[in-house]
């Protein structure tokens, strides 16, 4: 298949898993003490895989280049090309002519490898999976040294004939599918479509950015993985690099590339979170198919989210779907205000529990109330609010909207000191002075909750040159700290959450020229440097996780509303 979009230096499969939609297994790099090579990976089990889910090493002697589109990744060298594909969730098809494909599974406690003719069974008993290899043309050579009790060291060569390479690979854990293996073309084909139909539903971004449309939709659609054990519904990843688990912010930015196009997929992304939550209210930090995670949790952005989808897909939130997110909302918020507190104010107990892990206003430590969480929770009961009057509860609708405005209250009264918002340690109440987050103008979210001349002073502050507005968007520590890091996380990089957080905000506040700018250069800065999970601030370089779901997401949103 063409794909006019399609740019090398986007589709780097050196940083781009290759994967499809449904799939726990994706072909990836991994660069291992200098010892670098694509792996054939198994993602069950979330990021906590030390080995990060490595299955088969794979090698194509000769092969000098490796080039990645969303329906196929070949190995090219000047003796032929090899090329690998999805024939579903749990095959791979290899097809090529002139190059070998060598497969390692290498040596590990009760591995094993069995082969007849032009097949072999292998046991890759740390990841708890056994795969079944086929050459339907070319040749199938086996070796595998027994020791007693396991394989020390598998090799599996598939080599082209005078008719090619035609292969298969089959992954399963208890039996294996019929093996009807598709022609590797119809195979292919059938992928191509799949991505196809699943772009379609995603917002359209201006022509200028076409090869980041393609490159975000792809990473999005590749990071589906389907309900398996703890997961309820099918959902995306974060990624099918090493952030292989949904956590509980990220899923929020992630719906909202699906408000429109498909409201029952976005509805899903939600769902599969709240489907864990505590009694409490309690969300957990993350969730993968093996289990939820509780030691940390993730800010409540759920209000502001849903009232997002709600806009944009209205018909589909009807009378019983409007009770279960308000069930869910209203519990939420409970679980934050039963918490530490300062006052009226919730604290947070560690930066990671906000989704700012390491910002600098948690320096000092815990527990902090913070300025972004009462915002977030003022927010969560407007819709609350909002909810209850489309459900005709009027009481209960006015008696939320007058716990957000005794919220409201309490931030500005506790948090705000003339000029600027700040934290404070519920120890001792003594504000928190360490840097300048970009976290703490977070209330301008509020909009016209938030006095004019309060409001005025946040704008002029967020919007000076040469603070937190970069050639690229906002960073998340002010350029000009002390604190400042290029690559410090959350103490100066250019994030997804944050720039759709504060695009909304300026629009909140009346600034459609500021945030059409923002997201103007946040856009361009994902079309040139890719959807990695952050952004250098100053070059735009991206980094850590090259290939992040709700970068892919953010920029198709704020993509589309440059359509506007």
């Amino acid at each position: 298949m063409d794909w006019p979009d399609w740019r090398h230096d986007m589709f780097d499969p050196r940083k781009v898993p290759f994967s499809c939609r449904g799939s726990f297994i994706a072909i990836s790099w991994i660069d291992g003490d200098g010892d670098g090579a694509f792996w054939l990976r198994n993602l069950r089990g979330g990021d906590e895989h030390t080995d990060l889910g490595r299955l088969l090493r794979i090698e194509v002697p000769g092969a000098t280049d490796w080039h990645l589109t969303p329906d196929c990744l070949t190995a090219r060298g000047p003796g032929g090309a090899v090329r690998f594909a999805f024939d579903g969730a749990d095959r791979v098809v290899i097809a090529g002519q002139g190059l070998t494909v060598r497969l390692r599974a290498g040596a590990s406690r009760y591995n094993y490898a069995q082969g007849s003719g032009d097949a072999a069974h292998l046991c890759i008993a740390t990841q708890d999976l056994r795969c079944n290899i086929a050459a339907d043309a070319g040749t199938l050579r086996v070796q595998a040294r027994w020791n007693g009790l396991s394989s020390d060291e598998i090799v599996v060569d598939l080599s082209a004939g005078d008719g090619g390479l035609a292969a298969s690979i089959d992954l399963f854990r208890i039996a294996p599918k019929p093996r009807v293996a598709a022609p590797f073309a119809e195979a292919r084909a059938r992928m191509a479509a799949d991505f196809a139909a699943f772009r379609a539903t995603l917002p359209p971004v201006p022509p200028e950015f076409a090869a980041g449309h393609l490159l975000a939709s792809y990473i999005l659609w590749s990071a589906h993985v389907p309900a398996e054990g703890a997961l309820s519904l099918p959902a995306v990843y974060m990624s099918k690099n090493w952030m292989t688990n949904i956590w509980s912010w990220d899923h929020c930015f992630v719906a909202l590339a699906f408000a429109r196009g498909d409201p029952a997929a976005a509805f899903a992304q939600m769902q599969v979170i709240f489907n864990a939550q505590d009694g409490s209210g309690r969300l957990p930090d993350y969730i993968n198919d093996r289990f939820a995670y509780w030691a940390f949790t993730k800010p409540p952005v759920h209000g502001w989210t849903f009232a997002c989808l709600r806009a944009a897909a209205p018909q589909f939130y009807d009378r019983d779907r409007m009770a279960q997110v308000l069930g869910w909302l209203e519990v939420q918020v409970a679980f934050w205000m039963s918490g530490p507190r300062l006052g009226n104010l919730p604290a947070y107990r560690h930066g990671n529990d906000a989704g700012w892990d390491n910002a600098t206003c948690f320096a000092q430590g815990g527990p902090l109330a913070s300025p972004d969480l009462a915002t977030f929770l003022i927010l969560q009961l407007d819709e609350i609010a909002a909810l209850h009057l489309a459900l005709g509860q009027v009481d209960a609708a006015q008696a939320a909207t007058l716990r957000a405005n005794d919220l409201c209250n309490a931030l500005i009264g506790g948090l705000w000191d003339g000029s600027a918002f700040f934290a404070r340690l519920t120890e001792t109440g003594a504000p928190v002075q360490t840097g300048q987050s970009l976290l703490l103008f977070l209330p301008l979210a509020l909009g016209n909750r938030l006095p004019a001349a309060l409001r005025d002073t946040l704008l002029r502050d967020l919007l000076a040159p040469g603070r937190y507005l970069t050639a690229h968007g906002l960073a998340t520590e002010a350029t000009d700290s002390p604190l400042y890091r290029a690559n410090g996380y959350w103490r100066g990089p250019i994030w997804a959450p944050t720039t759709a957080l504060f695009v909304d905000a300026l629009r909140r506040c009346g600034q459609e020229t500021a945030a059409t700018d923002i997201a103007r250069r946040y856009v361009a800065m994902c079309d040139a440097h890719g959807m990695a999970e952050n952004h250098d601030a100053q070059t735009g370089e991206g980094l850590h996780d090259p290939a992040f779901a709700w970068t892919s997401a953010v920029f198709l949103v704020l993509g589309s509303s440059l359509l506007a």
